[in-house]
């Protein structure tokens, strides 16, 4: 075996290391970086950065389940609402907060109670923490973690 397997199997193929042509590839040149006469002056380090994509914060006050409809599309377009249902009939407000739950959960957000009958609906990228204002964590973790387990 002193032949490759490559060399055995460009003859199986029919091919000889001659025949492949490599046309407009064989001169590359590589592009030559930008040299600083090239870039604009009126472009600044501080105007290159990248800019922040804002997220609206949508404030809803859904009386009717048809308002609800129209609260749970703005959830699907992945903006974080907060719902206010104090001053609605209390088996209307259920129903809605239930909808627009699972609208919530459909789309792999959260959905956290703020306030008597508030709440905040957020997309999936978006938790919702609790901050702590507890002066004696200072260095810790400064948010609530939900999802621990009750401490005994």
């Amino acid at each position: 075996m002193a032949r490759g397997l490559l060399a055995q199997t460009m003859q199986w193929l029919g091919l000889e290391a001659g025949d492949i042509e490599y046309g407009e590839f064989d001169h590359y040149e590589p592009p030559s970086p930008a040299s600083e006469g090239d870039l604009d002056p009126r472009v600044t380090a501080s105007s290159r950065k990248p800019q922040a994509i804002s997220c609206p914060l949508v404030r809803a006050e859904p009386r009717t389940m048809e308002e609800a409809t129209t609260v749970g599309d703005e959830i699907k377009r992945q903006n974080p609402v907060v719902i206010n249902l104090e001053g609605v009939d209390r088996d209307e407000a259920r129903r809605i907060r239930d909808f627009l739950g699972g609208v919530t959960y459909g789309v792999n957000g959260y959905m956290r109670k703020i306030g008597s009958w508030v709440y905040v609906c957020s997309p999936f990228d978006m938790p919702i923490e609790k901050l702590l204002l507890d002066p004696s964590r200072r260095g810790e973790d400064r948010f609530e973690d939900d999802y621990a387990p009750p401490v005994e």
